[in-house]
């Protein structure tokens, strides 16, 4: 079990670059841009992009955790899509329902 979840967010450089390629965005907010691009393995992963801008290491790895959590609590990687994520400084203050609700609406879109 942990050894998939572990999985769901790894990716090799030529995979990133393959992703970043077909992706096209599905969804904005001034703290995040979101990214859908087709699944290159059997299920669907997610990549989460945080520079240094956005915090410090705490809110950084917070923020990554809480969309690491969404995507697997709510099975995004059943729906066939790699997902990137590109964070910005405006999604420290973010919720974790406003997190939620923002991924869920872009998997809505497609």
């Amino acid at each position: 079990m942990a050894s998939f979840v572990r999985k769901l967010s790894q990716f090799s450089k030529t995979e990133v670059q393959r992703a970043f390629k077909s992706a096209r965005r599905v969804g904005r907010h001034p703290g995040l841009t979101i990214l859908l691009s087709s699944k290159q393995l059997e299920c669907g992963r997610v990549l989460i992009i945080a520079s240094r801008k956005v915090g410090n290491a705490p809110e950084r790895n917070l923020l990554r955790r809480q969309l690491k959590a969404i995507f697997y609590e709510e099975k995004l990687f059943e729906r066939g899509f790699e997902c990137i994520i590109i964070l910005r400084k405006e999604a420290v203050p973010l919720s974790f329902a406003q997190l939620k609700e923002l991924l869920l609406d872009a998997y809505r879109r497609v």
